[in-house]
């Protein structure tokens, strides 16, 4: 299962990738004269339509397990991340984040008649490289009020520890996938609201001395983000 979400993840990125590699060897080479043309009837276009380049994104929103055991335990939880943008010529982008997740639950929970006073805390740092495609829809000269759509996939790591008090400490990480889509919104050329919809596919192998279990992880990721384009 790893094996074909990682496989699909490459394609996807591939996928993403080949619309402009392919624009970019079919696109020919204009005159000398009309390139002169072109160029200073372009210029003003295009320093008040300035493209998106690098950034930095934070982001949050509410992590949601779909696997059972997970969801009864610890339900849902919030998620912070911090995100990095390099801009590779159009619109794709290269995206480096890590984040953060914590949360308390009840590890006897399918048992409702046992008490036994522990709470189970989990903690979830993945760390993510994807690339992302995007697409606008609106564009105003000045950059701003513009609107547009992104997607993308990658991989990624994730260390994660669980703990019951007086009863288990045990750590793992281990390499996943992920895909995701969102809207993105110009308040200024810098400025930007991006909404996410993210799709983690993880499962993660825990050690607790000699003792090994797997947890799975995977699970939609819901958030806002504020980013900010230089």
């Amino acid at each position: 299962m790893k094996n074909i979400a990682i496989t699909i993840a490459f394609l996807l990125c591939f996928a993403l990738l080949y619309p402009y590699n392919s624009f970019a060897q079919s696109t020919e080479a204009p005159g000398p004269v009309s390139a002169r043309v072109e160029a200073k009837e372009a210029q003003p276009m295009a320093m008040a339509m300035k493209p998106v380049m690098d950034g930095l994104t934070l982001l949050m929103g509410v992590y949601s397990p779909l696997d059972e055991e997970m969801k009864g335990i610890y339900g849902g939880m919030f998620s912070l991340s911090g995100q990095y943008s390099l801009n590779m010529g159009g619109s794709t982008d290269l995206l480096a984040s890590v984040g953060f997740m914590r949360r308390s639950g009840n590890p006897y929970y399918n048992v409702p008649t046992f008490s036994s006073g522990r709470s189970s805390t989990i903690q979830i740092i993945p760390m993510e490289l994807s690339i992302r495609r995007r697409v606008t829809f609106m564009k105003s000269t000045s950059g701003s009020t513009s609107r547009g759509f992104y997607a993308g996939a990658g991989v990624n790591y994730v260390r994660a520890s669980e703990e019951i008090p007086e009863f288990l400490s045990a750590k793992g990480g281990d390499f996943g996938t992920q895909i995701f889509a969102g809207p993105q919104v110009f308040f200024t050329r810098n400025l930007v609201f991006e909404g996410e919809v993210k799709f983690l596919m993880n499962d993660v192998d825990m050690k607790h001395e000699d003792n090994k279990y797997s947890i799975t992880l995977s699970g939609l990721i819901i958030r806002a983000a504020l980013s900010w384009y230089y």
